[in-house]
């Protein structure tokens, strides 16, 4: 048993990885989205508000490509970077979302890292590797420490961000209103 096997409980052996996503994720993309629609409507869209086909994967990755402004953005700018994490078959275990520097909106909602997993891989610890993998790219982009955020009651998350050593802040309620009430746990994990 390797060390992350002992840190996930799941035997990995680094068949996973995680990029950018690109033209070359389209296909498992749009089958990730069918299983949101499928298993998860309510997620579905609140995180992936567009009618998907091939002309419109080709335009979300070009967003995302405008989106990622640099790794030291100007002020007033943020980059924001969209990964997935692959199988060894190709599928998407687990996306994550990369957003710096904070602002209003993020340090309360959305915090500099943001991780979830299609409806049907859920309860495999695919989410809490996928957020140490990108624990790795935070710190490529040359940050101190990060900011993670999840709904209060969601236990899931929370384990998920606590078991990448995430440390709570705070739990303060939502600013975004699709969440209107919700209170939001913040976490701090620092890598010095």
């Amino acid at each position: 048993m390797t060390g992350v096997d002992r840190v996930y409980g799941v035997n990995y052996h680094f068949e996973m990885q995680i990029s950018e996503v690109g033209p070359e994720h389209e296909s498992a993309f749009l089958t990730m989205v069918e299983d949101y629609a499928k298993n998860d409507p309510a997620n579905c869209a609140a995180l992936y508000q567009r009618k998907w086909n091939t002309k419109e994967f080709a335009k979300f990755v070009k967003d995302c490509e405008k989106q990622k402004v640099d790794w030291r953005p100007k002020a007033k700018q943020t980059s924001i970077t969209r990964y997935v994490m692959l199988g060894k078959s190709g599928e998407i275990l687990a996306n994550g979302v990369m957003s710096f520097p904070l602002d209003a909106t993020t340090e309360v909602d959305g915090g500099n890292l943001f991780c979830d997993v299609p409806p049907s891989l859920r309860r495999k610890g695919y989410g809490s590797y996928c957020l140490a993998l990108m624990l790795f790219e935070a710190v490529r982009a040359g940050l101190r420490r990060v900011l993670v955020t999840c709904i209060e009651s969601d236990t899931a998350a929370r384990r998920m961000i606590e078991k990448n050593r995430g440390v709570l802040q705070d739990i303060v309620e939502s600013t975004d209103p699709r969440r209107k009430g919700q209170s939001i746990a913040r976490y701090w994990i620092s890598f010095s």
